[in-house]
């Protein structure tokens, strides 16, 4: 993992020095980075569905499960009228699974426990259409967007195929090199067994890493 790392960086290096200044001709784009995942989003519970699925979007400690190294990476083209289309692989590990269980030892004040499912290892591959709103908000620096991805992940033995929409932003330090940080959900199309059992978990996942364009 250590090696792969030094091996993007060199790239996303070269790929910067060597990109043309022109927005308008570097319709191609790599990016990675770290990605976090958050089981929470599916565990049930909430006074609602907006509660339920986003309270505690943010609690990084208790909730997220983070690799310590480079775990996603993309690549997408720029099509017009401020679409792009793309393809991203992530991968992770589950120590972190959220549960709704208000009667098991251990929860939290809202009923929710946190457990270990035994270290999963986690894999999803996206094929996502991209929308830029740098135009729409008349922006040199700050690009947002909106996307919707179809998909295909493994968590530990079950596969299951997903629809993520997610929001992102990046921001350009040059015309090339940009920070960027998404969010999606990760809606996956099977069930989920409620309490201690992982199945085929929805989840949200963020994302924080580097982009470069590049190339005609």
């Amino acid at each position: 993992m250590k090696h792969l790392n030094k091996i993007l960086i060199a790239f996303a290096i070269i790929m910067g020095l060597n990109a043309t200044a022109q927005d308008s001709k570097n319709k191609w784009a790599v990016s990675f980075g770290v990605n976090a995942l958050d089981t929470k989003t599916s565990a049930g519970g909430g006074n609602n569905w907006l509660d339920g699925h986003l309270s505690q979007a943010f609690s990084v400690k208790d909730n997220w499960n983070i690799l310590p190294a480079i775990s996603y990476v993309g690549v997408s083209r720029y099509v017009g009228d401020n679409f792009s289309v793309g393809i991203t692989g992530s991968l992770n590990k589950l120590d972190k699974f959220v549960s709704f269980n208000p009667t098991a030892a251990g929860h939290d004040s809202r009923g929710y426990v946190v457990s270990n499912p035994g270290d999963l290892k986690y894999f999803g591959i996206d094929a996502t259409v991209k929308y830029s709103l740098k135009s729409a908000i008349k922006s040199e620096k700050l690009e947002p967007s909106i996307s919707l991805g179809l998909g295909y992940s493994t968590l530990g033995e079950n596969s299951y195929q997903t629809i993520s929409p997610g929001v992102g932003v990046v921001y350009w330090v040059s015309n090339n090199i940009g920070f960027e940080f998404a969010s999606k959900y990760v809606k996956s199309y099977e069930s989920r067994q409620i309490l201690t059992s992982v199945n085929a978990p929805s989840m949200l996942q963020h994302s924080l890493g580097l982009v470069f364009k590049f190339g005609e």
